[in-house]
């Protein structure tokens, strides 16, 4: 009489996949915390749902892997969340910080810098600054130069420093450029700039009927 043995109870198998599920979403959720880089997170999670609904599928049969899918799927699922979330943290921080830098720096360009409507390009630095002298003068040793003085306001409620470009036009025909600055001006506070000259040579200007001293780019920059 043959001697029976109580079967032997079936060890379960391996489930590699829900496995591998489950260290991508984990991969990828670490990454998504991580703005503009994450965009890692989309190849990692999208992997990470596709084997973890393989092996959650397989889990029954292999009885491994149950918790592994499921948790895979799940961290894939709170990756690609987190991807949106932090991208549009990033975005809207770096946006701010963009309009907080153009509240500090204004700038312009006129004559040549035109917009596509035919006007001149504007901004709030025009009305801080104006040319008030452009004259030839007698200098040193008799030698004819260039005067140029710009007033300064800062009309605006910070500090400010500016430097204005221009150039110098005899008879409508460039003949030099010039520059000014103002320093530091408080809110309110005037300045005259008299040392903005042009190296303008006595035979540039001589026969001119008409000097022109021209602004060809303004900035200020606050404290």
């Amino acid at each position: 009489m043959s001697q029976q043995y109580p079967p032997q109870p079936q060890q379960p198998g391996s489930n590699g996949l829900a496995t591998t599920a489950l260290v991508l979403g984990i991969i990828a959720v670490v990454v998504s915390f991580i703005p503009v880089l994450n965009v890692v997170v989309w190849p990692l999670a999208i992997l990470g749902i596709i084997f973890g609904a393989i092996g959650l599928s397989k889990a029954g049969k292999a009885r491994k892997g149950k918790g592994a899918g499921i948790t895979g799927l799940a961290t894939s699922a709170v990756a690609i969340i987190m991807f949106f979330a932090m991208n549009a943290l990033f975005f809207s921080a770096v946006d701010k910080a963009s309009k907080e830098l153009d509240k500090s720096y204004d700038s312009t360009t006129v004559g040549d810098g035109k917009s596509k409507t035919g006007g001149v390009k504007k901004s709030k630095v025009m009305k801080d600054f104006k040319i008030t002298k452009c004259d030839v003068v007698t200098g040193d040793f008799g030698i004819k130069e260039m005067a140029i003085h710009v007033d300064y306001t800062n009309n605006g409620d910070r500090r400010y420093s500016y430097f204005v470009e221009g150039e110098v036009l005899a008879d409508g025909k460039k003949v030099d450029d010039f520059m000014s600055t103002a320093e530091n001006l408080a809110p309110g506070q005037k300045f005259t700039d008299k040392h903005a000259g042009a190296l303008v040579t006595a035979d540039e200007i001589k026969d001119a009927k008409k000097l022109e001293c021209k602004t060809i780019k303004a900035s200020r920059t606050d404290f």
